[in-house]
């Protein structure tokens, strides 16, 4: 369904390059980076560059995603001319024709991301359906029930994903179907589902997704079709070889999607002994090229194998240290970089017990293994519920017939996943990989009523789930001889390997702080750097560690001048609500108060059950954001909303030169990171700084004179240009901690609240981007 006999002519390749940055056909040769075109158009063309089977594609770039937000979210006339020429590249790839009567071509299309974000933006497939198309299918097929499928699944898909409708009226257009679902999938970056899993992995809303249109495969069409996922070593354990699951007269959706549960990938050397060879052959030399392990989607399309995307894959901390011992040991990777591949937690999940005593009492629900750990707590069926009893300090695990995007939040809560369907490439299975949750998935129906409202013990490793909590078994000796081998490659005694890898993991945090903005902060950076290559430390987490400047006085942060005006609830309760979650001595700072003060005040905070601890800091309750909203409103009525409208008005004026001189500070150009090597560069940057700060300072002074709770900021802003000065350039960005951008960022936040306005008023006003 997708090769054919090619066109005479070949159109012209210029009328797509004419488009660049905004469209790249995907051919192999593609010279644009995965943060301009995403991961899956990334790994498209690499695939193709290999010399691997993929059906053709091109990319909307990121870049044509910022164009797009830019023209109010609608898609300009440029970059509209890039779609039509990259759709007459598809049809010169397949020798079929986009909205033809006969050998119709349909396309799917999907979001791309430069960072891996599974599941968590939109995706189209069979678009170009309409009726006549399905009659040429017909036609073209002999399989009405293949052509009614497909027609079925594209209605269902637009209609949830670009209409939102279940009754929605679909457009017969092709090309009006293709604008709608293109606009859509560059919409979902700013889903709530996306939005939540960028925040529980630090990636900043800024970055943006492409989009990959590429000619549609069809697992669906007959008996020697379908499709799979397949990893080059497990997931779950890191051992090979590879692992993977199959089903048969499926489409890309339905295996990672969970509904259904499908089969083992040996099924399919029973049936395809020779394309089941071609694809472990496939998955080899992915695994090779990538040196880590891969993880490929894939469809059968009467017998002929299709690559649609491979990626490094999620795995389990199991993995992650079995993968990365095993492939030195290969000669794949070097013991430097198999260090690299296991972070502090990881090593600490991997030597608690992965599974249980169960004193041989039967299990509750018996499933497939996603992902091992032992985990006990109270059974809940609502992500939402889920989120709030694991905030009220509750020990919880979430079980679902099976988990989606939605879900995340509820996942992220919990301390293990259960789900009734699903296999161990479905999207909880996933997902709670990524998150390092214990995972048992495909538990059959009635599991999730069975257990609701239980305590119980999840066992990942052993695929079960047991009444009540059950003690560990003693860890594997082989995780210990893994463990053994790491630290000896570390040079440290196998005891202090989790702190040495925690010391190491903060010298990398602090090294990107700079490049990059947290989008926690709500700040915008261009780009992902690379990671640095950061050897480990011989040293211990407290030789590590950079302290805060402390004055003479005992003070931390800014000078304690500024604390001359009295540490009030609402002083705290406002700086929490907009830092999120956040550590006490990290409020001494930014208060210029002593950390006894701020950890005191915090515990009294937890007490009166207007914030929560966290492992990351305290957060506002619901009764705290309620407590902080009148708090606010009773400040707002001692401000002359006059005097304090104009003097924010000012503010912004200012404000989109700060952005300016940050992103200057960020990277270099539109394409290029600066790694601070140029000092000549980056002097003329640090220079536009403080003389932005030499200019704006008054009207700072003037805000405080209006509002003595914002009095701070000034001498805040001070301090941050007094480190910079002093050569300390981590404090003109860096995420969370005080920075000058941070500070800056917290000024517009209360500047916003004290005039009664809205951060999403703002954004679309275009004054809080």
């Amino acid at each position: 369904m997708t090769t054919g006999v090619e066109p005479v002519e070949r159109p012209d390749r210029a009328a797509l390059e004419s488009t660049a940055p905004h469209v790249a056909e995907l051919d192999g040769t593609c010279t644009l980076t995965r943060e301009r075109i995403g991961g899956k158009a990334w790994s498209v063309n690499h695939m193709r560059a290999l010399g691997l089977p993929v059906p053709p594609a091109f990319a909307l770039t990121t870049e044509a995603w910022a164009e797009f937000g830019a023209n109010g979210g609608m898609l300009d006339e440029q970059i509209w001319a890039g779609v039509r020429a990259g759709i007459r590249a598809l049809e010169h790839g397949t020798g079929r024709r986009f909205g033809s009567s006969t050998h119709p071509l349909l396309v799917s299309v999907r979001s791309g991301a430069a960072v891996s974000m599974p599941g968590m933006m939109d995706t189209v497939l069979n678009l170009g359906m309409n009726a006549e198309v399905e009659r040429a299918l017909i036609a073209e097929t002999r399989s009405p029930g293949y052509a009614r499928d497909t027609h079925r699944r594209f209605l269902e898909q637009y209609r949830d994903i670009v209409l939102d409708d279940s009754n929605g009226v679909v457009p017969e257009d092709p090309w009006e179907q293709l604008r709608g679902a293109t606009t859509a999938v560059f919409r979902s970056w700013d889903s709530a589902r996306a939005k939540t899993y960028r925040r529980s992995r630090g990636v900043s809303d800024a970055l943006g997704t492409a989009v990959t249109v590429q000619a549609m495969v069809f697992g669906n069409l007959d008996a020697l079709s379908g499709t799979g996922v397949l990893f080059s070593r497990n997931p779950n354990t890191g051992a090979g070889p590879v692992f993977g699951e199959w089903l048969i007269g499926g489409q890309g959706e339905d295996v990672v999607s969970g509904r259904t549960t499908p089969r083992p990938l040996n099924d399919l050397a029973t049936t395809l002994p020779d394309l089941h060879r071609q694809l472990i052959d496939a998955a080899e030399l992915l695994e090779r090229d990538g040196r880590d392990i891969q993880d490929i989607e894939f469809t059968v399309e009467s017998g002929r194998l299709w690559l649609l995307q491979a990626r490094p894959a999620k795995r389990s901390a199991r993995a992650a240290v079995r993968a990365a011992v095993a492939m030195v040991d290969e000669g794949l990777i070097d013991a430097d970089t198999a260090l690299r591949r296991v972070d502090a937690d990881q090593l600490v999940t991997v030597l608690r017990p992965a599974s249980g005593d169960d004193s041989g009492q039967p299990p509750l629900a018996r499933g497939e293994s996603a992902c091992p750990g032992l985990a006990s707590g109270v059974v809940v069926t609502d992500p939402d519920e889920a989120e709030t009893r694991a905030a009220a300090g509750e020990h919880v695990i979430l079980a679902r017939p099976t988990t989606s995007p939605d879900d995340l939040h509820g996942m992220i809560a919990a301390r293990a996943i259960v789900t009734e369907l699903g296999g161990a490439t479905s999207h909880a299975a996933l997902v709670s990989r990524e998150l390092g949750r214990p995972c048992v998935v495909g538990c059959g129906p009635g599991v999730v009523e069975a257990l609701a409202g239980h305590t119980v013990t999840v066992d990942g490793g052993a695929g079960a789930v047991f009444l009540g909590e059950i003690t560990g078994k003693p860890v594997d000796p082989s995780v210990i001889e893994d463990v053994r081998q790491l630290a000896n490659w570390a040079g440290v005694d196998a005891a202090d390997l989790a702190d040495t890898f925690a010391a190491r993991d903060r010298a990398i945090d602090e090294s990107h702080s700079s490049a990059t903005v947290s989008a926690d902060n709500g700040l915008m950076y261009a780009g992902t750097p690379p990671a640095p290559d950061i050897a480990l430390p011989r040293l211990t987490p407290h030789d590590s560690q950079t302290q805060p400047h402390t004055p003479a006085d005992g003070r931390t942060g800014t000078e304690s001048a500024t604390a001359a005006h009295p540490l009030s609830d609402l002083d705290l309760l406002r700086l929490i609500g907009i830092k999120g979650r956040v550590q006490p001595d990290a409020l001494a700072i930014s208060l210029a108060v002593p950390v006894t003060e701020t950890t005191g005040r915090c515990d009294d905070l937890v007490a009166r059950e207007l914030c929560a601890n966290t492992p990351a800091g305290v957060r506002l309750t619901p009764s705290g954001r309620d407590h902080l909203t009148r708090l606010l409103e009773e400040e707002r009525g001692g401000v002359d909303s006059t005097v304090i409208a104009a003097a924010y008005d000012e503010f912004c004026g200012f404000n989109g030169e700060l952005k300016d001189v940050i992103t200057a500070w960020q990277m270099k150009d539109a394409a290029t990171v600066n790694d601070h090597a140029d000092a000549e560069y980056d002097g003329t940057v640090l220079t536009r700084l403080t003389d932005l700060h030499r200019r704006v300072v008054p009207l700072v002074r003037h805000i405080g004179g209006l509002a003595p709770r914002l009095s701070r900021y000034a001498a805040r802003l001070d301090h941050a240009v007094a480190r910079i000065d002093e050569g300390d350039h981590l404090w003109v960005a860096r995420p969370i901690m005080d920075s000058y951008h941070t500070v800056w960022f917290e000024l517009h936040e209360d500047l916003i609240g004290l005039c009664g306005l809205s951060r999403a008023e703002e954004a679309a006003a275009g004054r809080a981007h």
